[in-house]
């Protein structure tokens, strides 16, 4: 059961959080309100919420799992490096997201090996060591498993190098988080500075498809444009909304992300000031 929205927490789910269940004539119940109702052992709940600033009381947090999705500003790096290699070097990216997929496969081998030979175990009769089948079986899936292990070492390998790559990439996904979080704190500027996550991508990913990109063919370059190009772009279309008193204020905050990405050495209280 998915409940979105949850502003506050009703009263009556409070038997179902605390799993106050009791079986009666081979039924399973539980009481909501003033009925008792039957209640499946694979019942699970999911209780949503979309307000960042919600508060969860201590006896609340005791019974349930939280599992918070908000935006952090090392997952919008991540997610933004994914999306400049899916742009900028697409057999990288390719390359990447084979060996992801490799690594979580190569996870899920082992753990079937593991829960093959449980089994292999837990269904022998007699003395282990005396059972032709279990040896056989034992010998098969340590060969299987150094195998896997093998090939796990050779991907991690792989994905060290992909990764080495990345990093010349990673100027321009750090400027990206920094510039979103500082649209999100716009709100303490004015109440209806409202920037969502969607608009910030939005932006990035049509910096990322602009025409003069066609006409540079360094890396470098195409970097160092890629990033003045998010500012300009960001700024454009953000003034449009902000009042007239605030396009300094803005126009500056970003001047001094620029600089403290930037390769050059910045003077600290001049950049402070």
């Amino acid at each position: 059961l998915l409940v979105e929205d949850v502003e506050n927490m009703d009263p009556v789910l409070n038997p179902v959080l605390n799993k106050e269940i009791r079986k009666t004539g081979g039924r399973i119940l539980i009481t909501l309100g003033d009925q008792d109702v039957d209640f499946s052992p694979s019942f699970v709940i999911f209780l949503a919420t979309r307000d960042p600033n919600a508060h969860f009381t201590p006896d609340l947090c005791s019974r349930v799992t939280f599992v918070n999705f908000t935006v952090t500003p090392n997952s919008l790096q991540s997610q933004c490096l994914h999306s400049v290699l899916k742009s900028e070097e697409p057999e990288t990216y390719e390359q990447r997201m084979d060996i992801m997929r490799l690594q979580g496969e190569f996870k899920v081998t082992l753990r079937n090996l593991e829960q093959a030979l449980l089994d292999a175990i837990n269904e022998a009769s007699g003395q282990l060591l005396d059972n032709d089948i279990i040896i056989t079986t034992l010998e098969n899936l340590k060969s299987e498993e150094q195998e896997v292990n093998k090939r796990v070492v050779e991907a991690d390998s792989v994905l060290a190098d992909i990764q080495e790559k990345s990093r010349f990439y990673a100027s321009l996904a750090h400027s990206c988080s920094s510039i979103y979080f500082t649209l999100e704190q716009m709100g303490q500027v004015h109440f209806l500075y409202q920037f969502s996550l969607k608009f910030f991508l939005v932006q990035f990913h049509n910096t990322l498809e602009h025409p003069s990109l066609s006409d540079i063919d360094d890396k470098l370059e195409r970097v160092d444009f890629l990033k003045k190009q998010l500012y300009s772009q960001i700024y454009q279309t953000v003034s449009r909304s902000l009042l007239n008193n605030d396009h300094l204020a803005f126009s500056m905050r970003l001047l001094q992300l620029y600089l403290i990405g930037g390769e050059q050495e910045i003077d600290e209280p001049l950049l402070n000031f």
